[in-house]
Parts: structure tokens; C-alpha cells; sequence
């Protein structure tokens, strides 16, 4: 795995850097193209083929809980159980939408939206993706680092009625762990990681949580920020019978 965190800012002028002139200062902020070794290499003689995956990694709109986070009622904030978006929230996802069409005008082709199973990541998810075609699928895997109540989530069998345009065939009925810990979250990720990269797709949009997030990046991310990465994988050639 090569991480963002070892590539550099993309330097040369392109149609992404146009469309993000297009979205104006905040915007820039929030799309960030990073361009990242992509050729096959050889370590210790072995062959690596190169997989590559462009993604738009999405962290949630603000939620009840982050908004009484910053009221310092951490009490209420913490025993909100599976919140949903606040009103200042749903505005946020609205301005990502206007965003994101932009994007997809210029030619860019989601071809699928990976989505935490947390309310307010289904929120923003359709919120921000929704009505242009693109399948939506749950992933229990991209879900918050399960400390507190506000961090726990709703059965499956209950998601699936309210949420028909969702593909939860992945998700286990009960799919959060209340024992969460460091090393578990850090396993989480990579079999995240290890999944993504067997997906079909070339270009996905994953929309997640902030401690996640950090966790699979190293990123920081405010409340319905957009970072755009190229990501690459490499995995070993299997060698061919004679």
C-alpha cells in the first residue's frame, strides 16, 4: 500500500485544476488531487502489478452529536445514539452537491458510492450523490471508531426499509462492535483497504467519519469535507506454471 501521505500535490495545470478554479478558494481547500508513483515495479525480483483507484473521500455533515460537541455538552453528545443531521448539516450537504455536480460535469465518473451505515453518512451520502445514477453501497468496515452510543448504529433490518436505494447485502444485521479498540480499528482499515482494492471500480467515492478517516489516511477532516486521492496498490505477480 502507498498511502496519501507519501505523495505530493499535483503540480501540473489539468482539467481537475480547472474545475476546482471553477469552485472557488473554500473549494480548493477541499479537493485535493495528489499524484502518486503509478509504474509496475520489481522488489527483491518479484513483480508487483500496480492497481489504482481514484477516490473522493467524504467525511459526514455536521450531526446532532458534533454540534453539542461544540456546545461542551459532551454527556448529550455522546448518548445520542445513531444521530442524524443538523439543519446547519443538511445546508453543508448541499453546498458539497453543488460541488460535486461540478465535478461530475467535467467528466468525472463515479461508478459507486461506499457508504458507512451510520445514519448521518447515509445522509450525506445521498445527499451529496444521490440522483445521478450511481450505486450506493453500505460498508460496515468504513464505519467510526465505536467509543460511544453516539458511535453505535442501527440493525440492518431496520436501515433497509428506510433506505431501499442502499445495497446493505454486505453488512452483518448486528455490524458495529461496542468493544472497539485501538488495534481493532487499525485492522479494520486494512481490511478496508484490502477490499477496496478487489472492488471492480476505478473511481469510488467513500463517505465516512472523521475518526476513521484518520485512522486509513492520516487526514484530518472537517464536517462535509471532500479530498480527492489517487490511491495505489500493489500486489505481487503470481508466478505462471510452465
Amino acid at each position: 500500500i502507498v498511502k496519501c501521505r507519501g505523495g505530493r500535490p499535483g503540480t501540473r495545470r489539468s482539467k481537475e485544476r480547472e474545475v476546482q478554479e471553477q469552485m472557488g478558494p473554500r473549494s480548493l481547500k477541499k479537493v485535493r488531487l495528489w499524484n502518486l508513483l503509478s509504474i509496475d515495479c520489481k522488489i527483491n525480483g518479484q513483480t508487483y502489478k500496480r492497481i489504482e483507484k481514484q477516490l473522493l473521500f467524504v467525511r459526514h455533515a455536521e450531526g446532532y452529536h458534533n454540534s453539542l460537541f461544540d456546545e461542551r455538552k459532551v454527556h448529550e453528545a455522546i448518548n445520542i445514539r445513531d444521530p442524524e443531521l443538523t439543519p446547519l448539516g443538511n445546508n453543508q450537504v448541499a453546498d458539497l452537491r453543488k460541488e460535486v455536480d461540478i465535478l461530475i460535469k467535467s467528466g468525472v465518473k463515479i461508478e459507486k458510492v461506499i457508504v458507512s451505515p451510520m445514519t448521518r453518512t447515509l445522509q450525506t451520502a445521498w445527499g451529496t450523490f444521490g440522483g445521478h445514477n450511481i450505486p450506493f453501497q453500505a460498508c460496515h468496515l468504513v464505519s467510526e471508531y465505536c467509543d460511544a452510543p453516539c458511535n453505535y448504529g442501527t440493525r440492518r433490518s431496520q436501515l433497509e426499509p428506510q433506505w431501499q436505494q442502499v445495497d446493505f447485502s454486505i453488512v452483518p444485521e448486528v455490524w458495529w462492535n461496542e468493544d472497539e479498540t485501538d488495534v481493532t480499528i487499525t485492522l479494520r482499515a486494512k481490511r478496508f483497504r484490502e477490499w477496496l482494492f478487489k472492488q471492480p471500480e476505478k473511481c469510488l467515492a467513500i463517505v465516512s467519519h472523521a475518526g476513521f478517516l484518520h485512522e486509513l489516511l492520516q487526514e484530518q477532516f472537517r464536517n462535509c469535507e471532500l479530498k480527492r486521492i489517487n490511491w495505489i496498490h500493489r500486489s505481487r505477480r503470481q508466478a505462471r506454471g510452465h
